[in-house]
């Protein structure tokens, strides 16, 4: 596994220094706040033995963009809190930091343990007390179980014959080693260890709770005068990945309709939470590769859902489902620009925030509604041509575990007045 050299960094940066705002560098400013997410892939130890893990252009490139935000929603950060104080010490004694318990495993049994994370400025927004995870309640599991035994059992009963034939492979690699280590060649003539074969993972057919607990916070922004601020409960969520299989790709899209369904539930009873807004930022892993199939299925479903609702409910809009003003398509938020993983998604009891109409006229003035993305794998390739493919694409080996194999979203609001004009929500 590669990185950039000191040299490479150099450019990079000299390169993002003319010109920010190509690659999605938001600006900051006093009449507006930016709101981001980012997943930044196993940001958990600062280091290994007594080395800093990520290089220091890498650092220098986290810092220059949280330090534009406001507040940054963070997925897959590490049981190990380290990198994290890190930041928030590099971004300076203005912001902090408040993190989950562990998700995605447990202490005993392992697992793919991580925290979610909010890093926020404290002279620009503030807590309001209301914090947990976003779970369904036990008896909601026992009846998807009871109701849907058939669809489980069939489920078990291929489990047990995917373990039979991982067993039987378990058996051959035992045999493998056992001749590599007599001969110091495998049966096939290598001379490498042979690598055990890994336990299948375990997928049903049924949504039955979230593969790593979304994380909700209450934040009121800070304003002067007699302007009403912004309040709005951030749920973090890191949805679940399973690659190309499609019993995973099922599993997904169930885990993210169940995040939708709760989130409008309570969008619904909007007056009873801690704040008027909800604001979802996150990995969701929306499988937008195949667009004239899945994206426009998945939007479609999450585009009708102010047409289904209650007239009194928080109204939904999911501004990166949308191309951008200028854009031919929507954001590519992997860093091989082929999916839209990454989303934020407004659920507005604040007639303050954007409509999903307003996604057209993003950016068009200054300190008002706006989103983007910080496209660094463009800036890479422009700044190092050695980061290029001979097919075009990036060398992910350079980067994707030094920075990222996601890149940031973030979404601009203007920072409210009195008397401030309310969108006409449709």
């Amino acid at each position: 596994m590669g990185k950039f050299s000191s040299a490479q960094w150099n450019k990079i940066h000299q390169r993002l220094d003319v010109n920010e705002q190509h690659y999605g560098l938001p600006i900051r400013s006093s009449g507006s706040f930016v709101f981001a997410s980012f997943n930044i892939r196993k940001f958990g130890a600062l280091k290994k033995g007594n080395k800093v893990k990520r290089s220091a252009g890498s650092w220098k490139l986290l810092v220059r963009f949280c330090e534009r935000c406001d507040l940054i929603a963070i997925q897959e950060v590490g049981d190990d809190l380290t990198s994290v104080m890190h930041l928030v010490a590099e971004l300076g004694p203005k912001y902090e930091f408040l993190a989950s318990g562990i998700t995605g495993g447990s202490p005993g049994s392992g697992g793919n343990i991580e925290r979610l994370v909010y890093v926020y400025r404290t002279d620009r927004l503030h807590p309001t007390g209301m914090s947990g995870n976003i779970s369904y309640e036990r008896s909601d599991i026992l009846n998807t179980l009871y109701n849907d035994q058939d669809a489980l059992l069939s489920d078990f009963e291929a489990r047990i014959e995917e373990l039979k034939r991982w067993q039987e492979k378990v058996e051959k690699w035992e045999q493998a080693v056992g001749v590599w280590k007599a001969t110091g060649f495998t049966p096939s003539g290598k001379k490498t260890r042979p690598d055990k074969p890994s336990k299948p993972s375990f997928s049903v057919s049924l949504f039955l709770q979230f593969i790593r607990t979304p994380y909700a916070v209450s934040f009121k922004t800070i304003v002067a005068g007699n302007a009403k601020p912004y309040g709005f409960i951030a749920v973090n969520a890191h949805l679940l990945y399973g690659g190309n299989d499609k019993r995973w790709k099922g599993e997904r899209l169930r885990e993210l309709k169940a995040l939708v369904d709760w989130l409008v539930i309570r969008g619904q009873k909007i007056k009873n939470l801690r704040e008027e807004n909800i604001i979802l930022f996150g990995d969701l892993n929306l499988d937008f590769e195949k667009i004239q199939v899945k994206r426009e299925s998945i939007t479609a479903y999450l585009k009708t859902l102010n047409e289904t609702r209650l007239k009194k409910a928080a109204k939904v809009n999911i501004p990166f489902i949308d191309a951008h003003p200028g854009r031919a398509e929507v954001f590519r938020t992997n860093a091989r620009r082929n999916q839209t993983f990454d989303q934020i998604a407004f659920l507005a009891g604040d007639k303050r925030l954007p409509p999903p109409h307003q996604n057209d006229n993003a950016g068009e003035i200054t300190d008002r509604f706006d989103f983007g993305m910080f496209d660094f794998v463009q800036l890479f390739l422009d700044a190092v041509p050695v980061a290029t493919k001979s097919n075009g694409m990036p060398k992910y080996d350079l980067f994707e575990f030094d920075v990222s194999d996601h890149m940031p979203i973030w979404i601009r609001l203007q920072k409210p007045a009195s008397k401030q004009k309310e969108f006409r929500w449709r």
